[in-house]
């Protein structure tokens, strides 16, 4: 398959990456593990150009490895790591909540609502450990928390967020269905962020993200 534009104005390079994305975020790879373009070709009925030109992106982000001569792995992890970027989750997200709900509107709430809806069912899913649940609900908990930093008015601040959440979610490997992060525990903090921020209640919407954020942190720490 090439990168030409597929139906909905997608193109196989925007397919690839965000196919790839999601696995390494719900933990479909192992750390450090060897990304071969024939088997990611495989796995994904995508063409080798769209393929190589997806974990090139990845790359940039840091999600994935390059090494000259020697291809792509996955990012390898560390606790130090982990400790740095919830430190970096914890100066940064809060205050871009803060101006997403100062700016909020109509068409913000229209969006955290969606996520919000989005959400909960994959976390319905998740409970009853439905096939393929754990890397839908991994997608379905980015977009909610991007989707309440969405209106913060800076792009740079919304991208930085956006990539150490990526980066904090590689910890998160499959610790929701070992039962290290409780569903329910989970799910009532983001029901709790959830009306604070439609209150416009600003400061309590930020306890409340800075209180998920430093919950969820222990309870992989704990597994780390």
């Amino acid at each position: 398959m090439d990168t030409r534009m597929r139906p909905g104005g997608e193109t196989a390079l925007d397919a690839a990456y965000a196919n790839i994305r999601d696995d390494l975020l719900s933990g479909a790879f192992e750390p450090a593990a060897k990304l071969r373009v024939e088997a990611l070709r495989a796995r994904y009925g995508f063409g080798a150009t769209p393929i190589r030109e997806a974990l090139a992106r990845l790359s940039a982000s840091g999600l994935v490895v390059a090494t000259p001569n020697r291809g792509y792995r996955t990012a390898a992890v560390s606790r130090a790591e982990y400790r740095e970027l919830v430190d970096l989750r914890l100066r940064l997200e809060p205050d871009a909540l803060l101006r997403s709900i100062a700016r909020g509107d109509m068409e913000w709430e229209a969006r955290v609502a969606a996520a919000h809806h989005r959400l909960a069912s994959m976390q319905k899913r998740l409970r009853a450990k439905a096939a393929d649940a754990y890397r839908n609900w991994a997608r379905e908990d980015r977009a909610f928390h991007l989707a309440l930093l969405s209106n913060c008015g800076s792009d740079w601040l919304l991208r930085f967020c956006a990539n150490i959440y990526d980066h904090t979610a590689r910890y998160h490997r499959d610790r929701i269905l070992e039962g290290v992060a409780p569903v329910r525990e989970t799910e009532d903090e983001h029901n709790a962020l959830l009306e604070a921020a439609f209150r416009r209640d600003a400061k309590g919407a930020a306890t409340r993200l800075r209180r998920h954020i430093q919950n969820v942190a222990a309870r992989i720490e704990r597994a780390l």
